[in-house]
């Protein structure tokens, strides 16, 4: 069986004990969105009717107990009034300030006030018992209408039960508005028929008391039993969802440990073999054992290995003639840029041993031979480290150069600096050794070099025939690396390189200016300078030559000649070969004369 079909199989089994979950807990949760609608929707509002209800007979109640305060005061002042009236002064009055005209002035607006707060208490008691009659008329309208809406069938027999007491409470309430009603009047019309009244209005405050605690426990019970339902159904709910949930879960894990342990040794050969495979070890092979995805790994494994080994062997060939990189690129990743080529920003550089004729006149073939593979090795180390690629080695010259992919942008020119000065100082290593690689010991030739850098755009790719291709770079700045080279040999230096490169490396390296040259082929005129070596180890003598030699080539630029020969001449003094190349042109200078159109450039016309 396949692996999708194993995991389809656990994944549906899976699927439907959790789809059973599912449907019981929507059914539970529905039972328990019926329930909290009728709470929702009936019976709170319904609780809020009743309160309302009730709080409004209570203000009626404090309404009528202020009306008969009220009335037993405007009784009281009425009686004085009629006392001041008849001429019997109280005795209060005999030995006080006030005048019986001033006292029944007063008495009558008490009794005016009391009145008009009578009136208002009055009037806001019939409005009372208007409020009282709407909220009962509501509840009864929100009972009916719910009785055939409601959800669930005990929310339905509790409102069958509603409508007759909430109808019960609404005629008690009436009888007891009528009784209120005769209690406010035998009050103002002071009958003794009031305390019969209000014995009735205490009974009938009792029976609408019971009345309104029935509906509100009828109410009650049913919001608790619903309330308590609901937790349940949802407790229901969630210990299904739990059972069921660890049910699958388990189930899961034992049929996917099944299946696991059936996988688990191949891949644990083929995990191995891909170890081997990252140690370079590529003489591994798997056994395809199962006819599942495990099985198909296995043999594309396989097939793999013995791609890679084939590449490898490729690989080991070429790489003798190409730079492995290049390889890799052109045979693992059919990159385009490499075959195709496109125009990059590059840094080039040419190399070759000082008077390499003369010194191989010197030696024996042998003797040559080894020399040049030496040298060549020696020299080439400190590109490959600098992530440069050597393009061809031409006797004893190589060519090289550095452009992204192989290196970071805007680092070639760094990078082919870093590389040119660590050959420099491999010279002094390639003089020891020549006894022992030419078999001379003695008149031992004087073995130097010359390095030109030209930084700047040139068409990087697979370049010749259709049968047989060089990966290269071509254009202008190739030709300005190899005219750098060749300067070297009239300023007496080891490394030249153009201005673009001395700009893009300034940062890591520290350069003197040598000329503003204009180099066989071209007829601007292009500024080439030296590297002293890294800032962080250039020693003080090195920054002391540099400052005298710029200072004096700025006199010979602007033709003050006198400053100029004695500027370089305080440079040859430390041994400055680029002082002595200067110092012969400023003889020429005093024996022929200098250019009339002189611009403090020189013409190089060799190449």
């Amino acid at each position: 069986m396949k692996i999708p079909h194993k995991i389809f199989g656990i994944a549906a089994l899976v699927f439907v004990i959790m789809g059973a979950s599912i449907t019981y807990s929507t059914y539970k949760l529905y039972l328990v969105s019926k329930e909290v609608t009728d709470l929702a929707e009936v019976f709170i509002p319904l609780s809020d009717r009743i309160a309302e209800i009730d709080l409004e007979i209570a203000q009626q109640e404090i309404h009528v107990e202020r009306l008969e305060k009220h009335m037993t005061s405007i009784k009281l002042i009425d009686e004085e009034l009629q006392e001041l009236a008849s001429g019997i002064v109280p005795r209060h009055l005999i030995s006080g300030f006030e005048t019986i005209e001033e006292k029944t002035e007063r008495l009558e607006a008490e009794r005016s006030e009391l009145q008009t707060v009578v009136d208002r208490e009055q009037s806001e008691f019939e409005t009372r018992e208007a409020k009282v009659d709407d909220a009962i008329k509501r509840a009864e309208a929100l009972v009916a209408q719910a009785v055939s809406t409601t959800h669930t069938e005990e929310g339905r027999d509790t409102l069958k039960t509603l409508l007759p007491q909430l109808q019960s409470v609404d005629q008690q309430h009436s009888n007891l508005h009528a009784q209120l009603t005769l209690l406010i009047e035998a009050f103002r019309q002071d009958s003794p028929m009031r305390f019969e009244l209000e014995r009735l209005i205490e009974q009938e405050e009792d029976q609408l008391a019971a009345h309104m605690r029935e509906t509100w426990e009828t109410i009650a019970r049913f919001t608790e039993k619903a309330a308590l339902s609901a937790e349940e159904h949802e407790r229901e709910a969630l210990w299904i969802n739990i059972v069921l949930a660890a049910v699958s879960g388990v189930l899961a894990l034992i049929l996917c440990s099944i299946v696991i342990r059936n996988m688990l040794k191949p891949l644990r050969e083929l995990i191995a073999g891909t170890h081997e495979v990252e140690a370079g070890n590529l003489s591994g092979h798997l056994e395809a054992s199962t006819s599942d995805e495990i099985g198909d790994l296995a043999r594309s494994f396989n097939g793999m290995v013995e791609g890679l080994r084939k590449t490898e062997e490729i690989k080991d060939t070429f790489g003798q003639y190409v730079d492995p990189r290049v390889v890799s690129g052109l045979i693992g990743d059919a990159n385009t840029e490499l075959v195709n080529g496109e125009k990059k920003v590059v840094s080039v550089f040419f190399a070759d041993i000082a008077n390499f004729t003369g010194i191989s006149e010197r030696f024996t073939p042998g003797g040559l031979v080894n020399l040049t593979n030496r040298y060549l090795s020696m020299m080439s180390e400190p590109i490959t480290e600098q992530h440069g690629l050597i393009d061809k080695y031409i006797g004893d010259a190589i060519m090289a150069f550095w452009t992204t992919p192989f290196c970071e942008d805007g680092r070639q020119a760094s990078l082919a600096v870093a590389a040119a000065l660590k050959d420099e100082a491999l010279i002094e290593t390639l003089r020891k050794e020549l006894p022992d690689l030419t078999g001379l010991r003695r008149d031992l030739p004087e073995v130097n070099m010359r390095i030109g850098i030209a930084t700047g755009e040139a068409v990087v790719g697979s370049i010749g025939s259709e049968k047989t291709k060089n990966y290269t770079v071509m254009g202008d700045t190739v030709n300005l690396g190899a005219r750098l080279e060749a300067a070297n040999k009239i300023y007496g230096t080891n490394v030249l390189v153009c201005s673009r490169t001395c700009a893009m490396a300034s940062g890591e390296f520290e350069f003197r200016k040598i000329d503003n040259l204009i180099v066989k082929g071209k007829t601007e005129p292009v500024s080439i300078y030296e590297p002293l070596g890294w800032h962080s180890a250039l020693r003080e003598s090195a920054i002391e030559i540099k400052e005298r030699f710029e200072e004096a080539l700025e006199a010979f630029r602007i033709g003050d000649w006198m400053k100029a020969e004695a500027g370089f001449k305080g440079c040859r003094e430390f041994g400055d070969p680029a002082a002595e190349a200067y110092l012969d042109r400023l003889a020429i200078i005093r024996r022929e004369g200098a250019p009339d159109d002189w611009h403090g450039v020189w013409q190089l016309e060799d190449k």
